[in-house]
């Protein structure tokens, strides 16, 4: 599996610059968001999603169209927004998955040899515009996905169990301890997406970031967990939820109904008393 992110990292390096700064910027920005407040922004999030899956449904499943695209676009945000509690637990057990999948998959994945593609690299100075930045995308993810295919149909049923154990793992604890899990799924995504980020920056410096990673699995994961750590804790004691917040407003409007009622008593009491003044003073 780390050979498709390092085909990724060689692909990139042909990208023009401008694209790469851009992408990577956007990215980090949205990973950081993701990743300190994703349990915050909630909402907004899984209905963006939403909102991707029906474009690509529209586009390439049903239709074909730009109405197709729009109708299933706008449909599955607000089935996404509607849903938002249930979809982020089937999210959460999906990534749960697919990172068991990445880590147990690698000695079914067939070594290519990439030797000769960094040889090659220094001699091919031109830089991809946008089409062929898009064709190049789109190949790497044709390639990918048939990478993943046959590694897949070498994987036995003994690991199948073992990647989707923590996907059950998931969906229980989604149930039991549902703001819990959600933090951590959208602390491990926006960890993703931040790492995502750095990677097409340094890919514009010509680092080979994937390759670094590579040599030095355990830093890396080391890291990882930290930052994963770091922002499920920063989000369950930053983002409020939402009992805590109905409570706080019922007891405050407790309170107010307590202090119209004595003061509407004291209103009352007062006329009686400047009666009782009045006759005394008569």
């Amino acid at each position: 599996m780390i050979e498709i992110f390092q085909n990724f990292e060689q692909v990139a390096a042909r990208f023009n610059p401008s694209i790469l700064i851009g992408s990577g910027v956007v990215f980090l920005l949205l990973g950081l968001c993701i990743w300190l407040s994703g349990l915050a922004l909630r909402k907004i999030l899984i209905s963006i999603a939403g909102l991707a899956c029906g474009i690509v449904v529209g586009l390439f499943v049903v239709g074909r169209n730009i109405f197709s695209a729009s109708l299933s676009a706008a449909l599955a945000a607000l089935i996404a927004l509607i849903f938002q509690k249930v979809l982020a637990v089937l999210l959460a057990a999906a990534l749960a998955a697919a990172i068991a999948f990445t880590v147990l998959s690698e000695p079914y994945f067939e070594k290519a040899e990439t030797t000769e593609v960094r040889n090659e690299m220094p001699e091919q100075t031109t830089t991809a515009g946008l089409d062929e930045t898009l064709k190049e995308l789109k190949t790497f993810a044709l390639d990918a996905g048939e990478k993943i295919k046959q590694a897949g149909s070498k994987i036995p049923v003994q690991i199948w169990a073992i990647i989707a154990a923590p996907a059950v793992i998931f969906l229980i604890c989604g149930v039991l301890l549902w703001r819990w899990t959600t933090a951590l799924f959208f602390s491990v995504l926006g960890t993703m997406v931040v790492f995502l980020g750095m990677l097409l920056l340094l890919s514009y410096k010509g680092t080979e970031p994937v390759s670094h990673i590579r040599s030095k699995p355990l830093i890396s994961a080391a890291v990882f967990l930290a930052m994963a750590a770091f922002g499920t804790v920063v989000q369950l004691l930053l983002c409020k939820s939402s009992k805590k917040q109905k409570i706080t407003k019922i007891k405050a409007g407790k309170g107010k109904k307590k202090g119209n009622k004595k003061g509407n008593k004291k209103d009352k009491k007062e006329p009686e008393k400047i009666v009782e003044h009045d006759w005394r003073s008569a």
